[in-house]
């Protein structure tokens, strides 16, 4: 018998498909927040954040909460459209943003941290080179940008330390990574400061 291996969403029509759904959408939304999230915001202390592939904003409202300014980004509009919906009647709340992660230009803001918790390890070899250069514009310097992401992509790229640092190269040390069976999946947090 001849099984198909279903692929996960990846264009901003399919995730719209997705975050519609009031069942299926929690397989590719967070219920917690990360402790390695709450800890950078305790260290650095930032005044602004930005989170890339925000989904229905539930890390960029716990950091809203937090008295801090938060943005977040997702390239689905359905998503967005949930994220502030549900921090309405907030009285700190984040922005939310329909947006492109490799294409930021409406952005001019520069940012004390970033942070993306499973969007990085869903696009093309191509477009994280983008998404680099986009975070090393939107990140002030020496500002910490935090990754969690699969060691195996979705469209099978192998992710490890030593290819997100060569990802990064040009604007960014890597300065620390840590396994973790994140969704219990294989994977790997990386905090990356700008040069």
């Amino acid at each position: 018998m001849n099984k198909t291996k279903s692929k996960p969403p990846s264009t901003s029509e399919q995730f719209n498909k997705v975050y519609s759904s009031p069942i299926s959408h929690w397989v590719w939304s967070d219920i917690r927040i990360p402790q390695e999230l709450i800890e950078l915001i305790k260290t650095k202390n930032p005044k602004t954040t930005l989170e890339l592939g925000c989904g229905l904003g539930l890390f960029s409202n716990f950091v809203a909460k937090q008295g801090i300014k938060a943005t977040g980004v997702d390239f689905s509009s359905v998503a967005i459209e949930n994220a502030m919906r549900r921090v309405a009647e907030n009285e700190l709340k984040p922005e939310f943003i329909v947006g492109d992660v490799t294409n930021l230009e409406t952005i001019k803001e520069k940012f004390d941290i970033s942070y993306d918790v499973g969007c990085f390890h869903c696009l093309n070899e191509e477009s994280q080179q983008k998404y680099a250069s986009e975070v090393y514009r939107l990140l002030k310097p020496v500002g910490t940008h935090l990754i969690w992401a699969l060691d195996l992509s979705p469209s099978e790229i192998k992710l490890s330390p030593d290819y997100i640092a060569k990802t990064f190269e040009n604007g960014f040390h890597l300065v620390n990574s840590k396994f973790s069976r994140r969704r219990i999946i294989a994977s790997h947090w990386y905090w990356l400061v700008r040069k």
